[in-house]
């Protein structure tokens, strides 16, 4: 790997993983449970409520475990080159 290549390719992985963070910083700042809660508190079907909006996060969250893994392995894969 000559040295241009290397930059490049730290280049990249910087980027990769500045984008990842930003992803993974929204989720964690969207998995607001307290909020949630506070929100449906009231309503008539609140456990029905909660439930669906519990899953809904936790497939979301899901999403963007795969998709973080994907991105690591692929900087694990850049890295070996």
């Amino acid at each position: 790997m000559t040295k241009n290549e290397l930059i490049n390719a730290i280049t990249s992985l910087k980027i990769d993983l500045k984008y990842l963070k930003k992803e993974l910083q929204f989720r964690l700042d969207g998995n607001d449970i307290d909020g949630i809660t506070e929100k449906h508190k009231n309503d008539k079907h609140k456990y029905a409520q909660l439930s669906g909006v519990f899953q809904a996060s936790v497939m979301m969250d899901n999403d963007t475990f795969r998709r973080s893994i994907k991105s690591i392995e692929k900087m694990e894969e850049c890295l070996k080159s």
